[in-house]
């Protein structure tokens, strides 16, 4: 597996176990349990549909991703290092963020993409 989950200061995060090239598939999120509302670990997968996964679970949230989430898949929006964490834009994937949250990069609330619309 080219991902792991590692903790830091009582928060988990996913990182990875060699260099992942831009546009590569660096997780595939198909085998997680299929949900209709979100939660604070899920990842919405299409309208209406969300993904219970281990390793998709622990993936943070930056202003600044390393990833994309397309359907089921974790794709590389850019070169990714070895060790670096894989992180996505949860307003971009989300449409409603069941436990929503202030941005520690930007200092924005992180509600998802019906919000960041209105």
């Amino acid at each position: 597996m080219i991902l792991y989950v590692k903790e830091e200061g009582g928060y988990k995060g996913v990182y990875t176990r060699r260099d992942i090239g831009e546009g590569s598939i660096v997780a595939d999120l198909v085998d997680g349990k299929l949900i209709q509302k979100p939660t604070r670990t899920s990842i919405q997968v299409g309208q209406g549909f969300h993904v219970e996964d281990e390793i998709g679970s622990c993936i943070n949230h930056s202003c600044q991703p390393s990833c994309e989430i397309r359907s089921f898949l974790v794709i590389a929006l850019r070169d990714i290092g070895e060790d670096e964490e894989v992180t996505f834009d949860y307003n971009e994937s989300e449409d409603e963020i069941a436990s929503p949250f202030k941005c520690e990069c930007c200092g924005k609330m992180i509600l998802g993409k019906n919000h960041e619309r209105k």
